[in-house]
């Protein structure tokens, strides 16, 4: 079988499969969805914690996935406008093993996606959630 593209642009195997790692990311907006909504719902019972970033941890929801050693990424809500990782947050993942941090932000309704190839530094994907 011959390849249509030329050597200049062929892609190598990582990219297609990051690819298809980021695809399979937006097909769980359902359950980031959902645990966003959790989050947000938290926040209104608790408005003591609107100007609190520290004290809204506990607002934080969790993906069941990650601490599955089945998977490659790990995801958490930030309540605030926060859309980078925490040193806390970057310590967590690469300690779990995984490749991907994902943050669901729940004021923009956005997921930020950052992979360790750069050390959790800047999002290689981001994607919205939906209204809620």
């Amino acid at each position: 079988m011959r390849c249509l593209e030329s050597p200049k642009t062929r892609k190598d195997p990582m990219f297609w499969h990051r690819r298809q790692t980021l695809a399979s990311f937006r097909q769980q907006t359902p359950m980031f969805r959902q645990l966003m909504v959790s989050t947000k719902s938290c926040m209104a019972q608790h408005p003591e914690l609107r100007n609190n970033i520290k004290g809204a941890i506990q607002c934080e929801t969790i993906h069941p996935q990650t601490l599955s050693k089945f998977s490659n990424f790990t995801f958490h809500t930030h309540p605030h406008a926060i859309n980078y990782p925490s040193d806390k947050d970057k310590e967590t993942t690469s300690n779990l093993g995984k490749d991907y941090l994902l943050i669901g932000v729940v004021p923009e309704n956005k997921v930020y996606v950052y992979n360790k190839k750069d050390g959790f530094e800047q999002p290689v994907s981001v994607f919205s959630v939906g209204g809620y």
